[in-house]
């Protein structure tokens, strides 16, 4: 019996065994993470994902599919019921929440383009005030193994944060600090190449475009507080990886040592568009998943946020579902909606049509449904 049929048979018995077993498979590149690291670690992103797309779907597709893409056809104009539920009534109800969804989706994407350009402009001056100079001789060479060029590295005498990736969208740039590579504070040349070849993975990866797009849609859609929250969780999963691709280079214990080293700097409280080596709030996790310590990502989402995101964007989808019915008075259906009229009586509480009602069940001089059932 060959061992993969021994796997197969066995995972009927110890299913959790076989998961970690194939994590273990197919991370055999990062021997120094445990099975449930990886395990968790995959099913964490992968939640992340689906909770930023749905979030970006509920919140925009009111609004975009059914404005700026157009509706050729409204499905449910002709039809006043679906069941028991008054289709009027509901679009009667939810109508205001559509405008204001309008609103604050113009007022949301308004105000985070003028902060993009804000930020852009506050962050080019920075940069380009920086007392820089290029990579010396031996520097170049640490460099050349972290996989970045010469021309991709300037260090900065006097930075206050130990490094960092940022500059143009696609071409963005390495500053280092010079206190790492030389003085009493500074780092081994093997925990500098870590720190490069972590800098160099957000490059490659262009992490300060990806994170400005993030915190631009979480500063957009402000009214889903949940957004933002998946957006810094994306942000710190990028660091992950960084790590890793660091790791892969000089090996786990090295990009470990130098954050170590490292957590004693303070850097400034960020307020440009820059991707930073040292995140304190991260530190935990980077060092004892690097060490080999079993470690679950932990989400900023709280019970709260996620119950607001789920109330707005249950509210956002209904007014954009609703919309694409027509009310009785709309332009070119004129005749389409021969629906019972309800004066004296609130769209709240005629949002479930009653057939047959007689007594003291409707306000006095509001007249039931004359419409039959079918």
């Amino acid at each position: 019996m060959s061992w993969l049929n021994v796997i197969l048979r066995s995972s009927t018995i110890w299913p959790s065994s076989l998961t970690r077993l194939a994590a273990v498979v197919v991370d055999q590149r990062r021997p120094w993470l445990r099975a449930g690291t990886v395990a968790g670690e995959r099913r964490y992103q992968r939640m992340l994902v689906l909770g930023l797309g749905s979030i970006l779907v509920l919140s925009l597709a009111p609004v975009v599919g059914t404005h700026l893409l157009g509706v050729a056809e409204r499905p449910l104009s002709g039809s006043d019921h679906l069941g028991a539920l008054c289709l009027i009534a509901l679009h009667e109800l939810l109508s205001p929440a559509h405008h204001l969804l309008h609103s604050l989706v113009a007022v949301g994407f308004s105000w985070a383009l003028v902060e993009l350009a804000q930020k852009a402009l506050r962050t080019r001056r920075v940069l380009a005030g920086l007392p820089t100079r290029q990579l010396a001789a031996s520097e170049m060479a640490l460099a050349a193994q972290s996989n970045l060029a010469p021309g991709q590295v300037s260090v900065v005498v006097g930075l206050p944060m130990p490094a960092f990736t940022a500059g143009r969208w696609l071409r963005p740039h390495v500053y280092v600090a010079e206190e790492l590579l030389s003085g009493e504070h500074a780092l081994t040349s093997d925990e500098v190449v870590a720190v490069l070849a972590h800098e160099a993975a957000h490059l490659h990866r262009r992490d300060p475009m990806r994170f400005l797009l993030l915190r631009v849609l979480a500063r957009a859609l402000f009214w889903v507080p949940a957004l933002r929250a998946i957006a810094e969780d994306i942000a710190d999963e990028a660091e992950i990886v960084a790590d890793d691709a660091a790791s892969l280079v000089t090996g786990p214990i090295t990009v470990a040592s130098a954050l170590v080293k490292l957590g004693a700097w303070k850097p400034p409280r960020p307020s440009l568009s820059v991707v930073g080596f040292l995140r304190h709030d991260l530190l935990e996790r980077r060092v004892r998943r690097l060490v080999g310590e079993e470690y679950r990502p932990q989400s900023r989402l709280t019970g709260g946020s996620v119950f607001v995101a789920t109330l707005v964007l249950t509210v956002s989808m209904l007014s954009g579902v609703v919309d694409v019915h027509d009310l009785p008075n709309a332009p070119g259906h004129p005749t389409s909606h021969r629906h019972c009229e309800h004066d004296g009586m609130f769209a709240a509480g005629h949002l479930l049509c009653r057939w047959g009602v007689s007594g003291a069940v409707l306000p006095e001089g509001v007249a039931d449904c004359p419409h039959a059932r079918g």
